[in-house]
């Protein structure tokens, strides 16, 4: 799922491929994806970098920031990524070998296999609003006052209700 061998763009500088992106919803991590992703990837070889940019679309499920009911969110975002590449002389065949540096703590790729569900997953999160909203003017939780919460006690069956009852007749 989503994951493609990059090998021969990495050993060939001046390459460039585009792949179509067009993955069913799936749910990973903390990310439930809602609705197709779509998007076109250009992958290039710049001889030092391998640059990865395209455009992605998708929903995303959440929770309304007011209300906590859950929300269908839109997501648009641009997926930019570039990685170093490093030439390593390759002792036992006697050849060079281009490796992929990468910096972050969450890797995107296994050897030269790009898993892009790592890079869609951080382009959702990012652009993905803080205060998700279900609609402009949610009132939010309903505040329920003290008075309300007296009242509501108060018609309802109480398993003290008799115990009160007591404490009134000896007063």
């Amino acid at each position: 799922m989503l994951r493609f061998d990059l090998a021969e763009i990495i050993r060939t500088p001046g390459m460039r491929h585009v792949y179509d992106i067009a993955e069913a919803p799936y749910t990973e991590d903390d990310v439930e994806f809602v609705s197709p992703i779509e998007g076109r990837i250009a992958v290039t070889n710049t001889g030092t970098m391998l640059l990865i940019r395209g455009p992605l679309r998708t929903s995303i499920a959440m929770e309304c920031s007011r209300c906590l009911e859950p929300v269908r969110v839109p997501i648009s975002a641009e997926l930019e990524e570039e990685y170093d590449l490093k030439v390593v002389d390759d002792s036992g065949h006697r050849d060079k070998v281009v490796q992929i540096v990468e910096d972050e703590i969450e890797h995107a790729f296994e050897g030269k296999v790009l898993r892009l569900d790592v890079l869609i997953r951080q382009a959702a999160l990012l652009a993905a609003p803080l205060q998700p909203l279900c609609r402009e003017g949610c009132p939010g939780i309903p505040v329920v006052t003290a008075d309300d919460a007296v009242d509501e006690v108060v018609t309802k069956n109480s398993p003290f209700e008799q115990l009160s009852q007591y404490f009134e007749d000896k007063g």
